[in-house]
């Protein structure tokens, strides 16, 4: 492995979903290019990739985010169930729980034109354990709450590992001879004239410009091109070479319970083929739970927009008040036999939020393409998104997914972006 000095043709910053999948397929669609995939972590899907919730879904209100979903699961259990290898991946499905006049409702019927959804009625709710459809007087008023009447479950959802799925790319990679360099801080994009006159003080306004370098901790690596796959850490490196990431961080944490009546519900569901109880949404407040069958425990979680700045910090830590006060209210008014289970486990991670759609950007400037803004289902898109990125290095126009649909890569872009504002964001 070589580090500083090293010339290579790509260089890929980050070890997370992203810049694994678009180191691969970059690599896969052509073998000769010299490829060095660089993170400051001790190994790959370190940051926020192995801090996920780890659902995935299909359920978009955007076409083009069904489709990078849809064709990203697809690939993941073809890998599964062609290559024997364990991606972790359970079709669960994904329940949301709908009152009678849930707002959600509009985007639930559009997305059931695209992918199979099943719908419960109340009759069926009461045969789910611990599900209660009769609100506290008195909490649910403070709350602001409404008992479901009904559930869309989306069956070609479900939960995987983060690790795993990741660990698939990382192996292939390592197969075909790319390299890694973990442990490695880049503290800067350098920035050069593309024809350098030696002056000091270059480059100048009128010279035209590249990225000729990457200021590490080890040293300089150089490369004829770079991908920057840093998620929430992208403006650090892109804001002060001028270029905008179009992204803000916002904090997700997850709490792990467990406990008596946590192990009865997981294994006792007897609408799906599994037997384990679905990702579940609730109708207030975002408040989901994942199952975790092999701890006999579930992860839950909710966003925090109101009240949550947008500051970054390089260790985030989940707060415990957070799920005391706000999430179990609501988890124990629809599941009172929750209130009893006990935190576990407990981190926190970033979504990389595009604030504008709620879409990927994946875009180029200079010898760069940026890929951020996943939004919270980077892994689930993660596939997809690798191959638009290797797509948009090779200067096509347009990607084939997986799933044989195929995407024009400038609607992920800035310049000419063209994409519907996503409804559906957890």
């Amino acid at each position: 492995m070589e580090d500083a000095g090293g010339v290579y043709d790509v260089a890929v910053i980050g070890a997370g979903i992203t810049g694994l999948t678009s180191a691969y397929y970059i690599k896969k669609n052509d073998q000769s290019l010299r490829v060095i995939v660089i993170d400051r972590a001790r190994s790959f899907a370190q940051g926020n990739t192995g801090r996920a919730t780890a659902g995935f879904r299909d359920l978009f209100s955007s076409g083009i985010n069904f489709n990078l979903s849809n064709s990203s699961i697809s690939f993941y259990r073809s890998i599964q169930d062609g290559s024997n290898y364990d991606m972790g991946m359970k079709f669960v499905g994904y329940m949301f729980l709908l009152n009678e006049d849930d707002s959600r409702l509009d985007v639930l019927d559009e997305v059931r034109r695209k992918t199979k959804v099943r719908v419960l009625g109340r009759d069926e709710l009461e045969g789910i354990r611990g599900l209660s459809l009769e609100m506290p007087g008195e909490e649910s008023s403070l709350l602001g709450i409404k008992p479901a009447v009904s559930a869309y479950i989306g069956e070609n959802c479900g939960i995987f590992e983060p690790d795993l799925v990741a660990g698939f790319y990382f192996d292939e990679l390592r197969k075909m001879g790319v390299e890694f360099l973990f442990n490695t801080d880049v503290k800067k994009l350098i920035l050069t004239p593309r024809e350098p006159l030696d002056y000091p003080g270059e480059p100048f306004l009128w010279q035209d410009k590249k990225i000729g370098g990457l200021d590490i901790s080890r040293g300089e690596i150089r490369a004829d091109f770079y991908v920057i796959a840093t998620d929430v850490w992208t403006d650090f490196l892109l804001g002060p070479v001028g270029i905008d990431s179009h992204m803000r961080p916002r904090k997700r944490q997850v709490f792990q319970i467990g406990g008596p009546h946590v192990e009865a519900m997981l294994t006792e569901f007897s609408i799906n083929n599994t037997g384990i109880f679905p990702f579940t949404v609730l109708p207030y407040y975002g408040v989901h739970f994942r199952p975790a069958p092999k701890e006999k425990q579930m992860r839950v979680s909710a966003p925090d927009y109101i009240g949550r700045n947008f500051s970054l910090e390089e260790y985030p830590e989940a707060e415990k008040s957070y799920y005391e006060y706000s999430i179990k209210p609501v988890l124990q008014s629809y599941f009172p036999s929750l209130g009893d289970a006990r935190i576990k486990g407990m981190w926190a991670g970033y979504y990389s939020y595009n604030t504008l759609d709620a879409h990927p950007f994946i875009f180029r400037d200079m010898n760069i393409i940026v890929a951020t803004g996943t939004s919270g289902s980077g892994l689930m898109k993660g596939d997809a998104i690798g191959r638009i990125v290797a797509s948009t290095y090779s200067g096509k126009e347009r990607t084939e997914l997986f799933n044989g649909h195929e995407i024009e890569n400038s609607n992920l872009g800035v310049v000419k972006r063209e994409v519907p504002r996503e409804r559906f964001v957890l």
